[in-house]
């Protein structure tokens, strides 16, 4: 097989991260709907396909899924690997699974590690780069549970001394573009490569500056292959495909090597994932590739060639994606995404100015300071990786290793403090943020917002009037919106007002507690909240609720107390004052002199005791956190609809009188009454869902709501369905659960659940739901991979799935 052309297909998988700095909450995006924001989009059009990649048979029933990442050679950024494992731990286990898999039958796993967080390496400083490096190494370390043989550069971005920092940290191998190399050495005589032409067929030797022979293997990716892939609709058929990289190889124990953003498959290029699964699982082994990885590829086939980078225009590098060496991150190069005649990107260079500035006076700030506690502080900041990968690791411990003594708990707090900024300083490097072709993009936005977490954390380390630096720097930023002014004006519309601190959480806590389900402790906004000695009391059409609300910081520890009182006026009229927390005794006084005053039944005289006893900050509804207005306005929406429950129910049943009317004598609906009877049927149709079971099925609790959907259809009135249609999903991942497991509590009116799965199927269908079928397609293959018998009624429900009965077979 070694002998055989290989092929290896890197995908580097990265999103940049979108977590609003100050909560480490990703706000929504609107740009990125119907989704939340891009991570989830692409996760869905992207890293969860190439998780459970569907190959079809000719009738379009689903032959086999497949794990895509067991055949790629791939990067997930560490930023958005911690991302998955939060919101989707499912499909960040699947890639988890990939590389163990690769890893036991190849010998070397899949993954390669990545610059932690896609910062252009080449414009680091020495620090910085280090920094990048071992951070991208740690991360991924803890993820994969092994050592990475290779990093991804971002952006392919690299020049003599990122190669050589690489070699330093004993890494294997790199991958780069034709473009980046300059010279290659074939039988003791070099060759002139720059013009992009070094044969990709084969790996070089790199060796290090400094003279020690130390070395490192480089792979230079074939670039008509990656364009057509990328950009040129190669992905449109498998079989086309591998005839493309059949002409490309050059015999034995050569290399066919496509490199690609990974989100070619599939969010780029719909079903993209599917032409990779069958190029991958079926159409290159067919055609007599070896599909393996560059680790393994390396074992058997080590470099022989020598080659010497370009390092671009003065010596500072080069990329994959700018022609003109790193300038798109640094300079108006000439490259873009687009945008409007005339537009430019002149900003970029102040941005960076800016950005550096801050950056230097933060590190001046966290040497000085941080001298005091530990040896080696830019070390520390090297191995803080390890706290941040693992909240639950001993901080004590962490600093006596490099302090040589154990800290107390004010003195540890700040040093997490100033390794918090440190981390804030090198997010705003996030590459992202210079890539576009506007100033005002939510990509540059976001490093600008990175930017303002820095300020915040240097003013509580006692170090003000930063902002205004900053500020002075952006405003030499020029946007190409008129609207949008300069940077400066977008850092104080988009920026500051993103600001939480923990003031704002406590009164966030206070008033979502009250209006929405929030539970008493939990976790939130990088915070460890509790609402405990709580009050509620009702009177009339007010809501008051008393606590207190204690917060722990959760990278630094740092705890903040406040006594509360939030006010629900009816509506969305919503008040809270609070104060920090003092004694119990105070605490309870103010709680039961409140409690009175609600008693007395004068508003006023409530709002001045609690002024007196609880203020004097006060919040409205802008206090509470961007990821949680939309739960906030539904359940606002939710009481203001259950209030008038009564009138909708009136409403949609003198509606179908005037509606039968109208039809009866054959005119059309005017607007106004169609626009209530659609209300109203929307209000019937949520109701009637309320009520259903959520496990099990019995098509006889969704009469109702059939009933419902039926004369909205005819009266061609839109309903609402995405609550039911995933009440109906999350009920047929439990029956199909059941179905593997043979459990008869999921049983249809005491039939079984494969009875249970059709009745929910054809109910769904009656309802106007389309359902997403992939998960209970992968439960049902799962149990058919393992012990679950291919009896009739399992026949009967594949075929209901559309899975080919071939599945039997792998």
């Amino acid at each position: 097989m070694h002998d055989r052309p290989a092929l290896v297909i890197h995908g580097h998988f990265y999103q940049p991260p979108r977590e609003n700095p100050w909560t480490g909450i990703v706000d929504r995006e609107p740009s990125a709907a119907p989704s939340h924001d891009w991570n989830e989009r692409i996760y869905h059009e992207c890293y969860r396909p190439n998780g459970w990649a569907r190959i079809f048979d000719e009738r379009g029933f689903v032959e086999d899924i497949v794990n895509n990442y067991r055949h790629l050679s791939f990067n997930f950024g560490p930023t958005l690997m911690s991302w998955l494992e939060q919101h989707h731990p499912r499909g960040f286990r699947r890639v988890l699974d990939a590389d163990r898999d690769s890893l036991r039958e190849r010998g070397f796993g899949n993954a390669i590690a990545q610059g932690y967080n896609h910062a252009i390496l080449p414009l680091c400083n020495e620090r910085d780069l280090r920094t990048q490096i071992r951070w991208g190494l740690a991360e991924f370390r803890h993820r994969y549970g092994r050592d990475a043989e290779a990093l991804w550069m971002p952006e392919t971005a690299c020049d003599d001394r990122t190669l050589g920092a690489l070699i330093d940290a004993g890494l294997r191998y790199a991958i780069l573009a034709p473009g980046q190399a300059a010279m290659v050495k074939i039988n003791d005589v070099w060759h002139d490569v720059s013009d992009g032409s070094i044969d990709p067929r084969r790996p070089y030797r790199y060796l290090h500056r400094d003279g020690s022979g130390r070395s490192i293997a480089v792979f230079f990716y074939d670039g008509a292959l990656s364009r057509a892939v990328a950009f040129e609709g190669a992905l449109s058929s498998s079989q086309a495909l591998v005839e493309r990289f059949e002409r490309a190889a050059d015999g034995p124990g050569s290399i066919v090597q496509v490199v690609t953003d990974g989100e070619s498959y599939g969010h780029h290029f719909k079903f993209g994932d599917r032409c990779l699964a069958h190029a991958l699982e079926t159409e290159a082994p067919k055609r007599g590739f070896w599909v393996t990885n560059y680790a393994t590829y390396l074992e058997h086939h080590p470099p022989v060639r020598e080659v010497k980078l370009a390092n671009g225009p003065d010596g500072l590098g080069t990329s994959w994606s700018c022609a003109h060496g790193v300038g798109r991150w640094f300079r108006d190069c000439g490259c873009h995404t687009g945008g409007e005649a005339g537009w430019n990107q002149a900003w970029r260079g102040p941005l960076r100015d800016a950005l550096n500035h801050l950056r230097d006076r933060a590190a001046v700030i966290y040497e000085d300071q941080m001298a005091s506690m530990v040896v080696r502080p830019w070390e520390v900041r090297d191995e803080y990786i390890a706290l941040l990968v693992d909240r639950a690791a001993d901080r004590g411990q962490f600093f006596e290793r490099h302090g040589g003594r154990r800290l107390d708990s004010a003195t540890q707090e700040k040093a997490l403090r100033l390794l918090e900024a440190q981390r804030s300083a090198m997010l705003m490097y996030t590459s992202c943020g210079w890539f576009f072709n506007e100033l005002s993009g939510i990509e540059t936005v976001q490093v600008m917002r990175y930017a303002g977490r820095l300020v915040d954390q240097l003013r509580e380390l006692g170090h003000g009037g930063l902002e205004a630096e900053l500020l002075e720097g952006l405003a030499e930023a020029k946007s190409n919106l008129a609207s949008q002014g300069t940077g400066a004006d977008i850092y104080r519309r988009e920026v500051r007002p993103a600001a939480t601190s923990p003031e704002r959480l406590a009164a966030h806590v206070s008033m979502a507690g009250m209006i929405t389900d929030l539970p008493p402790s939990g976790e939130l906004a990088e915070h460890r909240y509790t609402r405990s000695d709580e009050q509620l009391e009702r009177r009339g059409r007010v809501t008051l609720s008393v606590q207190r609300v204690t917060l722990e910081h959760l990278p630094t520890g740092a705890l903040a107390d406040y006594a509360a009182s939030a006010f629900h006026f009816g509506g969305v009229e919503v008040h809270c004052v609070l104060r920090p927390y003092g004694s119990d005794e105070s605490y309870r006084s103010a709680a039961s002199r409140l409690v009175r005053a609600a008693a007395s039944g004068s508003l006023l005289t409530l709002l001045r005791v609690a002024e007196e006893t609880f203020g004097p900050t006060s919040y409205g509804l802008e206090a509470v956190l961007p990821s949680a207005r939309e739960a906030t306005s539904r359940a606002m929406f939710e009481e203001l609809r259950g209030r008038y429950a009564a009138y909708y129910e009136a409403m949609y049943q003198d509606a179908r009188i005037y509606v039968a009317q109208f039809e009866r004598a054959d005119l059309p609906l005017p607007r106004e009454l169609k626009s209530a009877v659609e209300v109203a049927l929307a209000y019937a149709f949520d109701q009637a869902l309320a009520t259903a079971p959520t496990s099990g099925f019995d098509r006889s609790h969704y009469e109702r709501a059939l009933l419902i959907a039926a004369e909205a259809e005819r009266h061609g009135c839109t309903l609402r369905r995405d609550d039911a249609r995933h009440h109906f999903e999350r009920l047929l991942e439990r029956l199909v659960q059941g179905v593997v497991a043979g459990d008869a509590d999921v049983s249809h009116a005491g039939t079984g659940p494969v009875p249970a799965v059709e009745s929910l199927l054809a109910t769904a269908v009656d309802l106007g739901l389309d359902l997403d079928l992939q998960k209970a397609e992968e439960l049902l293959i799962a149990g058919l991979r393992g012990d679950l018998q291919a009896t009739p009624p399992i026949r009967a429900l594949m075929q209901r799935l559309r899975l080919s009965p071939t599945l039997f077979q792998h």
